[in-house]
């Protein structure tokens, strides 16, 4: 049996640094973001059951895993609260209206979600692959930790996003 002679054209890996993440409505926040998870996505199969076995086949339903980012938090908890605030702005935890100023148009800085972009780098700095996410959301803020016994560090913070779908782009 021969082997087959087959050498991919790009040699490269894909470096773990190499990457931008753009939330359109808070787009300061940009800067901050230090680490971002290109999310799962599954596609649900359906049995079909014959006289002699049960057979799998595709279905037509993708369910997509979750966003997380890592960013830093600035000096001015700027990164933070914009988090924060579009959150409490969701939930609103004073009262009925819990959309309160919130707009459904994603291109405007008081909506409800927004569109988001990830853009994967090659290792000479140049965009590779965009990933387009629709209808992004806030659902998790991590926490902050403060210490006095520690040396100094720099404070980051995790935050959890749902979206509707997201699109993979070769540029």
């Amino acid at each position: 049996m021969a082997t087959l002679a087959i050498t991919p054209a790009n040699k490269s890996f894909l470096s773990n640094n190499k990457f931008d993440f753009i939330l359109r409505r808070i787009p300061n926040f940009t800067y901050f973001v230090q680490a971002v998870n290109l999310p799962s996505l599954s596609l649900q199969s359906t049995t079909i059951n014959t006289p002699f076995s049960a057979l799998s086949v595709p279905g037509n339903q993708i369910n997509f895993g979750t966003l997380t980012l890592t960013f830093i938090v600035d000096e001015d908890m700027q990164s933070w609260y914009e988090l924060y605030n579009w959150i409490f702005k969701l939930g609103n935890p004073k009262g009925f209206d819990k959309r309160g100023g919130l707009k459904d148009n994603d291109e405007l800085i008081n909506s409800v979600t927004s569109d988001a972009t990830l853009f994967i780098k090659t290792n000479a700095n140049n965009p590779n692959f965009k990933i387009d996410f629709y209808g992004v959301y806030p659902t998790e803020l991590g926490d902050i930790q403060f210490s006095s016994v520690d040396n100094q560090e720099f404070i980051t913070s995790t935050a959890t996003f749902n979206y509707t779908y997201y699109e993979a782009i070769n540029i």
